[in-house]
């Protein structure tokens, strides 16, 4: 139930939503960097990805470069050293669309990467259905790579099935369904286009400008969301007599807030990502959502019988 004292913090994270929407819709990058002389030899993919869509992408990218000639790098950027960044000749980054910008978690890390001045930098973002601020999402995200003097040498979205696990759970699976396709083989061609279109950039020393446009979600991004979100959570916790301890809610949850060897769930640290219940593989992470039981991605797929196409190595 929302009460006063949520009320009125709801209306502080909304007036501050508004101020910083607006700022975050003026990003401006311009082409004013030269891209650092050298060639262009090492190329590094990084991705925050919980459902594995944002990754499929990463993948397809480096792949792509890979085939280019370039030695690559790519992974998942918890498993990256963050001091090691300013040792690549070209930097693509990626992260999922999360109410409505780039997830905190992702933004504060890339905020403490090295200096890596002059190397050009790609930013791509995905979307679950007809999404929402993509665009400006990607932005925010070169803009992070801009800051630490990267060289904007490209920017993409692509689409793919939703993995908000409470439209589903709430039994609005059309609206899912509807994008069961995709990721599909068309998505990762269009990967694969882009990665060779920013090395073709990047390799002929030439940046891009970077504009943001307006979106009403670039008001409602954030805090705001996660904010209202999660005053519909309740019962979020463990079931350990199903859960066989297999750790894949650690290693999914960005924020460190649950394990199967504590008690519940840390709702204060917790963001609202749904990465525990869509990828436990036993369904042991308990959630309800407006009073209704919410059940994982990973169910998900197996109760409509949908298998998400991979992308060629």
């Amino acid at each position: 139930m929302l009460t006063r004292k949520s009320f009125i913090l709801a209306a502080v994270l909304t007036a501050a939503a508004i101020i910083t929407g607006c700022k975050s819709m003026g990003i401006k990058i311009k082409n004013n960097r030269e891209i650092k002389k050298g060639g262009i030899k090492k190329g590094l993919v990084l991705w925050y990805s919980q459902a594995g869509n944002t990754e499929r992408i990463g993948r397809a990218i480096a792949s792509a470069w890979r085939k280019q000639g370039l030695k690559v790098t790519s992974g998942d950027y918890r498993s990256f050293d963050a001091a090691e960044i300013n040792g690549y000749d070209i930097i693509a980054a990626g992260s999922p669309v999360f109410y409505y910008e780039v997830p905190e978690n992702f933004r504060d890390w890339l905020k403490t990467i090295p200096s890596i001045e002059g190397v050009p930098v790609a930013s791509f973002v995905t979307f679950g259905g007809a999404g929402g601020n993509q665009h400006n999402t990607a932005c925010e995200l070169m803009a992070l790579l801009a800051d630490k003097g990267g060289v904007p040498a490209g920017i993409e979205k692509f689409s793919n099935m939703s993995t908000f696990a409470p439209t589903w759970s709430s039994g609005n699976t059309g609206r899912i369904l509807k994008y069961r396709h995709l990721p599909d083989e068309g998505t990762f061609n269009r990967a694969r286009g882009y990665a060779e279109s920013v090395l073709s950039s990047a390799r002929a020393g030439k940046g891009i400008e970077v504009n943001g446009n307006f979106s009403f979600n670039n008001t409602m991004k954030g805090g705001v969301s996660i904010f209202f979100t999660k005053l519909l959570m309740t019962g979020h916790s463990i079931d350990h007599k199903k859960c066989i301890r297999c750790g894949i809610c650690v290693e999914k949850c960005p924020v460190d807030a649950i394990g199967p060897d504590r008690d519940g769930v840390d709702t204060g640290k917790c963001i609202a990502c749904f990465g525990c219940v869509n990828n436990c593989p036993v369904n042991a992470v308990k959630l309800r959502f407006a009073g209704k039981d919410v059940y994982g991605f990973t169910e998900f797929l197996k109760r409509n019988g949908i298998t998400i196409r991979e992308p060629e190595a």
